[in-house]
């Protein structure tokens, strides 16, 4: 036999709450001195009490748990119950964590200052935003390779951390493909200089190879929606290109590509929707 004190280091319980389970009859010693009022239990109501916790977990309240426990319910029946609530939980999770990640984006894209409409060149604000990245120069003609290398391991470095990323994700060049120097845009003939972004919801230590750091504020950003194949964006580009040539402005930074929807969304590269910027001056 457990004295309460014993029994409530056993539990997890205090003593208030095992006098206050008492009253509701969910627990109930198994003996009380009439002449001290010493409580006795019995090590084999640490099983009630795992029961208890469990319901509590799974959400039911103390008049409920009171019910089912009165009721003797069978282990199977109890575990049936308890299962049935676990699998509303994750779906409520499931439909949180959603909302969640729509929250994220539409944070993201009043940073972005919206989309603008398709083919439709405007210029916009852009908020800072929170980024981890990893910027490196390579031959163009290894492109492929060099990216497919990149984006894993900024999703790692984010992964290792329990941090999590929103969407969308984005590019930068630095030094881009385009010789359009009378633009003001960077250009080497054999390399790039490209940094892949993933937005994140708060910073973290960084390494030699992936960093954590704002994206700067822009106050002017041209900005053009692609939607398509990843291998028509330098058609829109070109469009952007002359428009900024026309209106007689030059980049002010590097160029960004804000993939909106890509292929872990869609099948159909037709689908694609890519946001490309220039910051200008």
């Amino acid at each position: 036999m457990l004295r309460i004190g014993e029994f409530s280091k056993l539990s997890g319980l205090s003593a208030d709450t095992l006098y206050h389970y008492e009253k509701l009859k969910i627990l109930v010693p198994v003996s009380v001195d009439d002449s001290t009022g010493y409580r006795g239990y019995d090590s084999v109501q640490l099983l009630t009490v795992n029961k208890i916790m469990a319901l509590k977990d799974a959400g039911f309240s103390l008049e409920e748990i009171t019910g089912i426990l009165h009721e003797g319910l069978s282990p199977a029946v109890l575990i049936e119950k308890l299962e049935e609530k676990a699998r509303r939980l994750e779906d409520h999770l499931s439909g949180e964590n959603q909302r969640l990640e729509r929250l994220h984006t539409n944070i993201f894209l009043i940073k972005n200052g919206g989309i603008p409409q398709m083919n439709d060149i405007s210029i916009k604000k852009v908020e800072p935003v929170l980024i981890a990245s990893m910027r490196k120069t390579f031959d163009k003609s290894g492109f492929d390779e060099n990216l497919s290398q990149m984006w894993p391991k900024v999703n790692r470095s984010i992964d290792e951390k329990g941090v999590k990323r929103t969407i969308p994700c984005l590019m930068l060049y630095h030094s881009g493909w385009w010789d359009e120097k009378q633009i003001n845009m960077i250009y080497d003939e054999k390399v790039l200089d490209v940094e892949v972004a993933e937005p994140v919801t708060k910073a973290f230590p960084g390494s030699e190879e992936v960093q954590v750091y704002t994206l700067p504020p822009v106050e002017k950003m041209a900005s053009i929606v692609h939607k398509g194949p990843f291998s028509t964006i330098p058609k829109t580009f070109e469009m952007l290109f002359d428009w900024m040539k026309h209106n007689h402005y030059v980049a002010a930074g590097p160029v960004r590509e804000i993939y909106h929807k890509g292929d872990w969304a869609t099948g159909d590269p037709e689908e694609y929707i890519t946001e490309l910027q220039v910051p200008i001056g």
